[in-house]
């Protein structure tokens, strides 16, 4: 069984939740498209407890890449203290993370022991940006955000971070016509907002090759969502 979520940002009791509610267990496959971090106040949690579950594949989001291009330096300046000055880039990186939810999550990392700091840095380091999946007859891109400057001749591999993690999808587009690509992001209020939709619930959003399964986790009335790929059969917290 094969399923996928995004945009967890920090909210474990709901993580928790969903993985009781799908049954989840060591013979399943579970993707997290990215953005477990920030905003709620559990992220390093999540991921300390996804670190040590084989069958959990955790996509890199531009909240982790914003996490990882920071966390380094603002540790080696708490524990130097006046030893340790952030240079203009680290302060501008560390500014970017707090102003988009970083800072709940440098509190969680901070009540972690060192051996789970090191684990979850680890961790986070080989996030992949993107799978392809094959689930029954049925073929799967799952990236974050997008594919900015989309070619079909073009290797997903040869896709810069910026271009997957950060974009937004064209609603329109038919980027692979044998292929359904499902990505996070974007919350699908918003979508269905686009399409004129704006009394839709936060719920999984469907049009042509797309799938948007951000359902605003960590936003008021928002909920986790997962798509469970077999079957196509959601499921929501």
């Amino acid at each position: 069984m094969i399923y996928a979520m995004s945009d967890v940002h920090g909210c474990y009791d709901k993580y928790q939740t969903m993985l009781e509610v799908i049954k989840f267990t060591a013979d399943d496959t579970l993707y997290v498209l990215g953005d477990v971090l920030d905003r709620g106040p559990d992220g390093f949690k999540i991921l300390w407890d996804m670190a040590q579950r084989p069958n959990v594949v955790n996509l890199m989001g531009n909240h982790e890449a914003m996490a990882v291009k920071a966390l380094s330096s603002i540790i080696a300046a708490i524990q130097r203290s006046k030893e340790h000055i952030l240079t203009g880039d680290e302060a501008e990186a560390a500014e970017l993370w707090f102003g988009n939810g970083g800072k709940p999550s440098l509190a969680d990392f901070l009540r972690l022991s060192q051996e789970q700091q090191q684990t979850v840095l680890d961790y986070l380091l080989t996030m992949p940006l993107y799978r392809e999946v094959e689930v029954g007859n049925r073929k799967f891109v799952l990236v974050h955000g997008g594919l900015e400057n989309f070619s079909l001749s073009r290797p997903l591999a040869d896709y810069e971070p910026d271009e997957i993690l950060w974009c937004d999808p064209d609603l329109d587009a038919v980027y692979f016509p044998d292929k359904t690509i499902v990505f996070g992001h974007t919350p699908t209020r918003l979508l269905h907002w686009q399409i004129g939709e704006p009394e839709q619930p936060d719920r999984i959003f469907y049009r042509g090759t797309m799938i948007g399964i951000d359902c605003g986790c960590a936003f008021q009335g928002g909920r986790l969502g997962c798509l469970y790929l077999d079957t196509m059969e959601e499921f929501y917290v």
